[in-house]
């Protein structure tokens, strides 16, 4: 490649390669005569330079080794301080509240209460049947004498009215109730539906959506749940329990004396452990309503998590949340487990003690066989309500 003899040097023939390779070195010229001229204006300076090039990189150096780094955390509370939820008080139970929704269906109410006071009277009556078809069973047994068949018809065809009766009475009653639970929880829903609607928004930003989805469906679902079970438990319950021991005291007053005093202490005993578990089932709703909370804000902002790969973070609080709400609930499972089966023992231990002391009354002829046996199948009607009650009462009821 050969050089322009032209003295002017016309730029036109200079390659391009050389063009490329001097113009760096032109522009470190300008800068340097920039700063020459600015030298000579000003004596003594401050090298500015040094100062827009050193102080930030300084800066940056010292936050690395002085200070701490801010990393983004979910808030897992949704914004409420730690201290707030601690102060937050539950709501009390408000009868005049429940009084408003029960109202319009109190006729039906009414008939099942009545329905259910029939069943209970007719399980009264089914023990004291039930003894008069075992003593003619053990007469014939004894004598073998008068016609077996011509005896027993009596008492078995009044039992089989008896049980009839009963169960015509109890389908009637639970049909009752559940058209009023349904049509309170129906009014329950649409009520809190709509004062949910006209809250504020700082309402909802202080409330996790799941969780207000899960008061309008579970625990609506377990009020009605647990209305249901006061009626048909607590009212046959109460009324069986005051029934029976009349029958048990007219059948044997000594047997009756016995069972009084082995019975308010095992009342008493499932009353306490019911009270503790009621506790344990409270805090397992709240948990599942948790859970539930963190599912619906995830799912309902999917396009943000997303947008900021939070994928597994979510997956991490669910299943986190989801863990407590397992270990809270196998933790009721077991009380119930342990309650049930003490119980088993405990009314087992007195089955043996009520033959034990009717052998023996028996055997001095203060008792006769089908005494002996409605007042076990009477004995073992309370024992089973009492302990009924004290569990799934205390259980049913924790959201009162």
């Amino acid at each position: 490649m050969s050089k322009s003899s032209s003295p002017g040097g016309d730029s036109s023939q200079i390659p391009s390669t050389q063009i490329t390779v001097n113009t760096p070195a032109r522009i470190w010229r300008q800068a340097q005569k920039v700063l020459r001229l600015a030298s000579r204006q000003q004596p003594r300076p401050p090298n500015i330079t040094l100062k827009f090039i050193l102080g930030p990189a300084a800066l940056t150096v010292t936050a690395r080794l002085l200070g701490t780094v801010a990393h983004c955390e979910a808030d897992v509370n949704n914004n409420v301080p730690l201290e707030v939820q601690a102060k937050e008080k539950i709501p009390e139970f408000s009868w005049a509240i429940l009084w408003e929704f029960v109202r319009p269906q109190l006729l039906a109410l009414i008939g099942a209460i009545i329905l259910a006071f029939g069943a209970a009277a007719l399980n009264i009556q089914i023990p004291l049947m039930l003894g008069d078809l075992v003593n003619v069973v053990a007469r014939h047994m004894r004598e073998q004498a008068g016609h077996y068949m011509r005896d027993i018809k009596a008492p078995a065809m009044k039992l089989l009215g008896l049980y009839g009766l009963q169960g015509l009475l109890t389908s009637g009653y639970i049909i009752l109730l559940s058209r009023v639970g349904e049509r309170v929880a129906a009014d329950m829903r649409t009520t809190l539906f709509t004062s949910v609607l006209r809250q504020d928004v700082a309402f909802f930003d202080a409330n996790k959506t799941g969780q207000l989805v899960n008061r309008l469906t579970s625990d609506i679902q377990e009020f009605k749940s647990s209305f249901k079970l006061v009626i048909s438990q607590g009212l046959r319950s109460a009324t069986q329990t005051v029934g029976c021991f009349v029958s048990l005291y007219v059948i044997s007053p000594k047997l009756t004396g016995l069972t009084v005093v082995v019975l308010p202490c095992l009342v008493g005993a499932g009353a306490l452990f019911g009270s503790f578990l009621r506790k344990l089932s409270r805090k397992a709703q709240e948990q599942v309503a948790k859970a539930t909370g963190v599912a619906d804000e995830a799912l309902g902002n999917v396009r943000t998590v997303r947008a900021f790969a939070m994928e597994d973070r979510e997956l991490e609080i669910y299943a986190a949340e989801v863990q407590k709400s397992a270990v809270m609930n196998e933790t009721l499972g077991t009380g119930i487990a342990v309650f049930q089966g003490l119980s088993n023992i405990v009314l087992n231990c007195i089955v043996l003690g009520t033959i034990f002391a009717g052998g023996s009354l028996m055997a001095r002829n203060d008792m006769s066989p089908g005494d002996l046996m409605s007042f076990l199948i009477a004995s073992q009607t309370v024992q089973r309500w009492e302990c009924a009650k004290s569990l799934n009462l205390h259980l049913i009821l924790h959201i009162i």
